[in-house]
């Protein structure tokens, strides 16, 4: 009886861990370095599927596509990560944002384009290697920081 309920409760709190409990910076980027990332993919859909300009949930669509290698879905991913941010006014995220914006025309103009598909095939496996880096973290600090991450 005792091992059944010892296994029941470390089930819950198995699914706990590997679900964002809250909608929040901490819960999201420690997911992601976890290595939860299906579970900050599946946050950022739901934030994206609520508000298609959510600066959170673009950043970390962007992200998980980039660091994915999901070719398919990361122009859309870029582009709707521009449409978002240039509508965004605070200065502490404009300024960082406007310093890497050239990088995110680059991938949309000349990178993605000119990716042959061995590249492509390449790039994806390179994916494949655990313990990624979220880059898009200090943007995602600043949204959290400055109130430009609603609640779900």
């Amino acid at each position: 009886m005792k091992t059944t309920i010892m296994s029941g409760i470390a089930a819950v709190c198995m699914t706990a861990a590997a679900t964002p409990s809250q909608d929040n910076y901490a819960s999201v980027t420690n997911d992601w370095h976890l290595g939860n990332y299906s579970n900050v993919y599946e946050w950022a859909q739901l934030r994206l599927a609520a508000n298609t300009n959510d600066l959170p949930g673009a950043y970390a669509m962007v992200e998980y596509d980039v660091s994915f290698s999901d070719f398919a879905a990361m122009s859309n991913s870029i582009l709707r990560l521009l449409r978002a941010s240039d509508a965004a006014t605070l200065p502490a995220f404009t300024n960082l944002y406007q310093m890497t914006r050239p990088g995110w025309e680059y991938y949309l103009s000349d990178f993605l384009p000119r990716q042959k598909e061995s590249e492509r095939h390449a790039e994806q496996l390179k994916s494949l290697v655990p313990g990624r880096p979220m880059t898009s973290s200090v943007f995602l600090e600043i949204f959290w920081q400055n109130g430009l991450w609603p609640a779900l």
